[in-house]
């Protein structure tokens, strides 16, 4: 059986803690840098269409963790149902949830609310305009 690619978030606060803990690399030289991204070529583009490597100030190690896989889910809504409700649901059942029409939908990352946005249509398929990052006590109480 295959290995499911995803770390846990605990893997991936292990892994935090630990380029946390690393010393700071030593800075190559101005011409080596360079020289390394002429080789490389055009940084590759992520589904979302920026550039999966984008120009970012990354602290010293954290690097690493660009390539590391996190599952993505959009929350219209939620309710509780009794486990007789569940098992009358068949065709056709419409189960009301408690999110509003008007009101913005969750992004969770590895279930931890992250942002709030809109659906939008692009080329046939949903997707996810962010309109607001939550701060990380927010996202904690949303959960």
């Amino acid at each position: 059986m295959a290995e499911d690619p995803m770390l846990s978030q605990a893997e991936i606060d292990a892994l935090l803690r630990s380029l946390q803990d690393e010393p700071a690399q030593p800075e190559a030289p101005a011409g080596a840098a360079a020289a390394v991204a002429a080789e490389a070529g055009p940084p590759a583009k992520a589904r979302t269409g920026v550039p999966a490597h984008a120009a970012y100030d990354l602290p010293p190690g954290f690097g690493l963790l660009l390539g590391v896989h996190v599952s993505l889910s959009v929350e219209l809504g939620s309710t509780v149902l009794e486990l007789g409700e569940l098992l009358q649901l068949g065709r056709s059942s419409l189960i009301v949830l408690d999110g509003r029409v008007d009101t913005p939908l969750i992004l969770r990352i590895n279930g931890v609310p992250f942002a709030e946005g809109v659906v939008v249509e692009t080329n046939g398929r949903y997707g996810l305009r962010i309109t607001e990052l939550l701060q990380p006590e927010e996202g904690a109480k949303a959960s």
